[in-house]
């Protein structure tokens, strides 16, 4: 019987630190000092990869998902060590940006490959030279816009793609999943019914808080 794969063990890694990710945000934990919030994240992680019956819980939820993209994990990432470190500050602006390419392009791919219109951009990512330059000029172009969030996504996603990092070989798996396409657009729309909301009662919109 052979062992998990490389692509395996990188597919488990990232849910099993996507399930700790979760665990840090929930409200009491972040009442924990950041010492235990650290040992905690390192059970819950080690505790996802221990086989419960015949899989861990990292397996079933992998199972389940599919591989988290390379955007997801950076999100959860970086909300991680900013629960455990205070590191990296919040940049509102890049986070803004980098949900809404993510809106964007979940709205323009998915529909279309189901069916919508005739035209299915998912067959692009199997290593299109259009989509990869179109990359390349979204990231320097969001790099110089000083929307360091959305470059490291987009250089990460495409440098794993290139590694064959997971087993799928379609760049969009790892630019887009639908738990990251769910959350921007949810995150956006809540966004915005806080600014609709605010100018309703006549509250200038720096003082509508951003959603965490």
């Amino acid at each position: 019987m052979s062992g998990p794969t490389f692509t395996d063990l990188t597919g488990l890694a990232g849910v099993a630190l996507a399930l700790g990710a979760t665990v840090l945000a929930l409200p009491g934990v972040r009442r924990l000092t950041r010492p235990r919030r650290g040992a905690l994240l390192g059970a819950v992680v080690i505790l996802a990869l221990i086989p419960i019956g015949t899989l861990p819980v990292a397996a079933a939820v992998r199972g389940v998902f599919g591989d988290l993209s390379i955007t997801t994990l950076v999100l959860l990432g970086s909300a991680m060590l900013r629960g455990l470190t205070g590191w990296p500050p919040v940049n509102d602006r890049a986070r803004v940006a980098l949900l809404g390419f993510v809106a964007v392009a979940a709205l323009a791919l998915y529909p279309m490959a189901l069916g919508v219109g005739f035209f299915d951009p998912y067959r692009s990512g199997y290593g299109s030279p259009w989509l990869v330059g179109g990359l390349l000029a979204v990231a320097l172009a969001a790099w110089f816009g000083r929307l360091e969030l959305a470059a490291t996504c987009l250089a990460l996603a495409t440098l794993a793609w290139t590694l064959r990092w997971y087993e799928s070989t379609n760049l969009w798996d790892y630019l887009l999943d639908p738990l990251v396409a769910g959350y921007a657009l949810g995150s956006l729309a809540v966004r915005g019914m806080k600014r609709a909301l605010g100018a309703f009662r006549g509250t200038a919109p720096g003082e509508i808080a951003a959603p965490r």
